[in-house]
């Protein structure tokens, strides 16, 4: 007894008992739509007397009224029970065969409302038949059967739409392909014959019985019933019109939420799929584009990783090939100094948080700089300017990115030698057919490299050549200072070089008190949202009456 009352407090928090509520009073306002259409409406005889029946006519009228909703009851949670079942243990059902029940659930609850129906004209038609007369029983026959088909579509409609819910929890993003689609023009047609037809017909026979003399009397005895029937498909077809333009246009409501969320760059909209319809396949559609995307920019993120993101978002939008161009460029090669010894006395795990730590720096500061990293060989690093996208004043970020490195770098336990060269490169993709990677080939990558291993032997660690420091704007240049000129490896000329300007003392008191003052303000921006916080906390949280008596107590005291 313990566990139906706990079924039923759940199932009276879910939304089956509205669903229930729905589809009874929308059978019963059918059935007293049809019996005050017979007894007020229709010009015959048989009409004044339908009230004035015998009492076991009368028990069979209630009886039957019963009976059909117990029935309908009945077979409902019959039917239901597995769905039941299925939103209290999930686990416990097979989605298939849930998903093909809840898709069935509409043109169950119509069928079932059909029968029943059906059976209460064939009772009452008889009952008629033996009571009044046949006109009589032909005419209850009639109207019922009309009622009870507009009656049966309202049900349908009327289930599809509560059952939604439940729907969208149960189908999943990939149903909705074309094998199992409902066409959405049969249900329109379906609920213009219904709803508009219907009521016409009925007047079509009214005006035709009348005029072969099956009411016999005044032809103005008709005109109620034509009346009634005329503003009935008034409302019927209102009403069936607009659930199903309720039914296609809410889902595109819900597309067109979730494709402005998409525009806005949120790659986790999707919409919910209810419906078993074309619009389904769109609902379904539009969920697996959004799928797709996750998965390219998931792609994306993760190629560019391994090759940069500038790389990475060329290679999707291009169709990358072998080959290169020539292309102005600048190279920056940071590589660590002493790695083999750091490498020999520290544990592997603490080696590789090192060089992660390192080239964290590295990355940041080369993308805060507008480059891109080419590819880390080891325990260095080739950053490159100017390709694969073309950049502005190629040297002066180079040099940039050159300096910034030697003052991020210079609190990290690996040192390392910093090379900044600009000149002539090939820039494109090199390898196979089916293995093969963007990178730059030329004199720039070897000077960068060359001065790389100069400048692990020069004080402050970071070298360029003249040419290229002369190459940049003129606040960059400023910033650097000629040395003498060397014979790099490999090269048969000589080559000027350049290090950056060391800061005076009151340039890098200047630097500190800068950063005092941008931790100062963190601070404060951190104490203002503090109390912006607590101040909506306080909003939020009521005042308990007590409290508030106590308050207002000890200001009266006061």
């Amino acid at each position: 007894m313990r566990r139906l009352a706990r079924y039923l407090r759940w199932a009276w928090g879910t939304s089956w008992p509205l669903y229930a509520l729905s589809v009874l009073v929308v059978n019963v306002f059918g059935a007293l739509a049809v019996a005050t259409f017979l007894r007020f409406l229709v010009p015959l005889p048989g009409a004044r007397e339908f009230l004035s029946v015998s009492t076991l006519t009368a028990s069979l009228y209630v009886g039957y009224f019963g009976f059909a909703i117990i029935v309908g009851v009945g077979m409902t949670l019959y039917f239901f029970t597995p769905v039941l079942g299925w939103e209290r243990a999930p686990d416990s059902y097979d989605p298939t065969m849930i998903r093909r029940l809840v898709l069935r659930i509409p043109g169950f609850q119509a069928l079932l409302g059909a029968v029943l129906w059906l059976v209460g004209v064939v009772i009452f038609t008889v009952v008629a038949m033996a009571e009044v007369s046949r006109s009589w029983a032909l005419t209850v026959a009639v109207t019922a059967i009309l009622g009870g088909a507009m009656v049966v579509l309202l049900t349908y409609m009327v289930a599809e739409r509560m059952v939604r819910p439940v729907a969208a929890r149960a189908l999943k993003p990939e149903l909705g392909s074309e094998g199992r689609i409902a066409p959405l023009s049969r249900q329109i047609t379906f609920v213009w014959i219904l709803t508009s037809a219907v009521p016409v017909i009925g007047v079509v026979l009214m005006v035709v019985a009348q005029a072969s003399g099956f009411f016999g009397g005044d032809a103005t005895e008709i005109l109620p019933g034509v009346l009634a029937l005329s503003l009935t498909e008034l409302f019927t077809g209102f009403s069936g019109t607009r659930l199903m333009t309720m039914t296609v246009v809410d889902p595109i409501r819900e597309l067109q939420v979730a494709m402005n969320r998409a525009r806005r760059g949120d790659n986790d909209a999707k919409v919910r799929i209810y419906d078993s319809s074309e619009i389904g396949v769109l609902q379904a559609g539009f969920n697996e584009m959004m799928t797709g995307l996750r998965e390219r920019e998931r792609v994306r993120e993760l190629f560019g990783r391994y090759v940069g993101d500038e790389v990475a978002r060329r290679a999707l939008e291009e169709k990358p090939t072998l080959g290169g161009e020539n292309r102005q460029v600048g190279v920056l090669f940071v590589d660590v100094v002493g790695s083999t010894g750091f490498a020999v006395s520290r544990e592997p795990q603490e080696v590789v948080r090192a060089l992660n730590r390192f080239f964290d720096i590295v990355v940041e500061v080369v993308h805060r700089n507008r480059g891109i990293i080419n590819k880390f060989e080891g325990d260095a690093a080739l950053a490159v300017f100017g390709a694969p996208l073309p950049l502005d004043d190629i040297a002066g970020h180079t040099l940039a990115a050159a300096r910034e490195l030697k003052t991020e770098l210079a609190e990290q336990e690996l040192p390392a030698g910093i090379g900044a060269a600009v000149g002539p490169v090939v820039a494109g993709h090199i390898g196979a057919k089916n293995r093969f990677e963007y990178t730059v080939i030329g004199d720039a990558v070897n000077a960068a490299a060359r001065l790389t291993d100069v400048a692990k032997e020069t004080p402050g660690r970071v070298l360029t050549t003249a040419g290229t420091v002369r190459q940049a704007n003129e606040a960059e240049q400023a910033r650097w200072t000629m040395l003498k000129s060397v014979e790099l490896r490999g090269r048969r000329e000589m080559t000027q070089l350049a290090r950056p300007i060391r800061p005076t003392m009151a340039e890098r008191e200047a630097e500190r008190a800068a950063e005092r003052e941008a931790e100062r303000e963190a601070e404060r921006a951190a104490e203002r949202e503090a109390e912006k916080e607590a101040e909506r906390e306080a909003e939020q949280t009521p005042q308990s009456p007590a409290a508030g008596s106590t308050a207002a107590a000890t200001g009266t005291d006061r």
